[in-house]
């Protein structure tokens, strides 16, 4: 009986440290799923911040046209609707980065990763860019390997973080400057590093550039506001490829992001 009364007790002191231990585990995911809930309240009243004011200045202005349509010239009318089509472009803009983040955060989505020739990505990508670049007389210069790269990527997303990378590097950049994409290869990684000779950014915001709706210059030199999605969505696709990125800069001379991808 004192053998039995042992093991019961034993069997109970068992079930106590489960119970203990799944409780603490509990409170841990609900913590867990109170800080998601917490950062999603956020980014939705950034994201509502963010599209009042230029939803705000198309209904504005196309009030504005409607009313007075019989007074308006040509030229008036012209400089009002591109006005409308600016405040619409940013609103496109907005949504479709806030798409792309949601979509990677779903659960259901999946990369399709595929050996593919890096450096021809990084090719064809510094061409998509060769227009925008030559507006503002920005060189872009490449400093690639001969030979090719074959990295396991998915080809539609790794563009859009080495787009929306290199999209920030010409948005801050000074005219008659240079930009340079260097691809370095190291033993166990490919490193891509897209430097450019712009405003650069302070040591008390460099640690925050990664992070979702966080905007160092509201807006670029060419007047085009800043949504502060891009670097952040570049980050998760990154990481996605179990690879990392990092940003060095010294403020007004220029920055550098740097994408880490496993061989």
């Amino acid at each position: 009986m004192k053998e039995k009364s042992k093991n019961t007790d034993a069997y109970i002191d068992q079930l106590e440290e489960k119970i203990v231990e799944l409780s603490l585990q509990l409170k841990s995911k609900t913590n867990e799923l109170s800080l998601v809930q917490e950062s999603n309240q956020k980014s939705m009243g950034k994201l509502v911040h963010n599209l009042k004011n230029p939803v705000g200045v198309i209904f504005s202005f196309s009030d504005m046209i409607l009313e007075g349509i019989d007074d308006y010239t040509s030229e008036k009318l012209e400089k009002h609707i591109q006005i409308i089509k600016k405040s619409a472009d940013f609103s496109i803009q907005l949504l479709n980065q806030i798409a792309k983040y949601t979509q990677l955060d779903a659960t259901d989505f999946n990369f399709t990763f595929a050996p593919l020739n890096y450096i021809e990505i990084l090719m064809n990508i510094s061409k998509e860019f060769k227009n925008i670049a030559s507006e503002k007389n920005i060189i872009i210069e490449k400093e690639f390997p001969k030979t090719p790269i074959i990295l396991m990527v998915d080809k539609e997303e790794i563009s859009v973080a080495i787009r929306n990378i290199l999209n920030n590097a010409l948005r801050f950049s000074n005219k008659n400057t240079t930009i340079t994409i260097k691809v370095k290869e190291t033993s166990t990684a490919i490193e891509t590093t897209i430097t450019d000779e712009g405003i650069g950014i302070s040591e008390d915001d460099l640690h925050a550039v990664f992070n979702n709706f966080h905007v160092v210059n509201t807006y670029s030199e060419d007047k085009q506001k800043c949504i502060g999605l891009g670097l952040s969505i570049a980050k998760k696709i990154v990481v996605s490829h179990n690879g990392k990125v990092s940003a060095t800069s010294i403020f007004n001379k220029g920055t550098s992001i740097t994408i880490t991808l496993p061989k």
